[in-house]
């Protein structure tokens, strides 16, 4: 913790000087920037810092606005909307940028993340830059930051699940992505595609049983209210990148990119730090509350994934089976 605050000081140090050596901005310019869940979510502990400090160390030449909660339309409408222009950021999760930019789907695979550091390596090093560095050209968006990492557990409305075998008497949902619907029948389920906006009430309604999310997802969006059971299989991470549109981009000049980027940095360290940090205590809150955990041997689950991984390099072909060796590489 005392390194994570001692790096967010040093940085916002550096970048109140670099503000106030009189350092002159030409333009004046607002950037209105989305993400589709409520303020309470983790998202919004990034984008809400990102915009306060941007605005400051713009040198107040840039004016942010945050819209949250859906205003800007689901999260793949926010990611065409940035391809259009008409919206200059947004935080989604990755696997609903992967139909616009395949390679981003490199980070849904199952197990394939194996820990925080292994999700740090992979994200801020080189591998990173050869998932997603074709982005502005190829889709017109920039992948700015990912703010945080944290592993999707299994929720359930029915009973504890210690096993396979517990899993699959259930009806899940899952996000509207190939590779998180595969993974869930190689796991034994037939899960049930359904929109981030309408999961909670399909939870509620007993359309379906339960699904995945972070422990601090459950929390803060009022899961745990109807489910009572969590299995920390952790079989995902949430990886959520921040983009920024190439039209946004490019009516900033360099002081103000500096200043962007300085401003995600920070944001982004305070972000990890609390999805990294604060999971352990949301989960005792969960346990006061009446909400059962259970630790399933993942042997199992990873076994059954491995079929998931080998369809996806042999579907995908070309450099994908390459990156995915060096991702599963980066955890040693």
């Amino acid at each position: 913790m005392k390194i994570i605050n001692k790096a967010v000081t040093l940085v916002a140090a550096a970048l109140a000087f670099f503000v106030m050596s009189g350092q002159a901005y030409a333009k004046k310019l607002t950037m209105n920037i989305g993400y589709s869940v409520n303020e309470a979510h983790p998202y919004g502990t990034f984008m809400n810092l990102f915009a306060e400090r941007f605005q400051t160390l713009s040198g107040g030449t840039v004016r942010v606005k945050v819209h949250c909660c859906h205003k800007m339309g689901s999260e793949q409408e926010q990611f065409k909307k940035l391809q259009l222009g008409t919206l200059d950021g947004t935080m989604i999760a990755q696997n609903n940028a992967g139909p616009f930019y395949p390679k981003i789907d490199l980070l849904v695979l199952p197990y394939m993340i194996q820990n925080y550091d292994h999700a740090v390596k992979v994200a801020d090093g080189p591998i990173g830059k050869m998932i997603w560095g074709a982005m502005p050209k190829e889709v017109g968006v920039h992948l700015v930051s990912i703010p945080l990492f944290s592993f999707r557990h299994i929720y359930n409305t029915k009973m504890p699940i210690n096993n396979l075998a517990d899993f699959a008497k259930m009806k899940y949902r899952v996000p509207k992505n190939v590779v998180m619907i595969d993974t869930y029948k190689a796991f034994g389920s037939d899960p049930v595609p359904i929109a981030w906006s309408e999961a909670l009430t399909a939870t509620q309604t007993g359309t379906v049983d339960g699904g995945d999310l972070p422990i601090d997802v459950m929390f803060s969006q009022k899961f745990h209210d109807v489910a009572k059971n969590v299995a920390k299989t952790g079989h995902f991470v949430l990886a959520p990148p921040f983009f920024v549109s190439d039209k946004f981009m490019k009516k900033m000049d360099a002081k103000q990119k500096e200043a962007m980027d300085m401003a995600a940095k920070i944001a982004t360290a305070a972000s990890r730090f609390h999805t990294n940090y604060g999971m352990g205590l949301v989960q005792k809150k969960m346990e006061a509350i009446g909400v059962k955990f259970t630790e399933p041997d993942i042997k199992p689950w990873v076994a059954k994934a491995k079929s998931v991984h080998t369809a996806f390099g042999k579907k995908r072909g070309g450099d994908y089976p390459k990156l995915m060796k060096a991702i599963a590489a980066a955890a040693d």
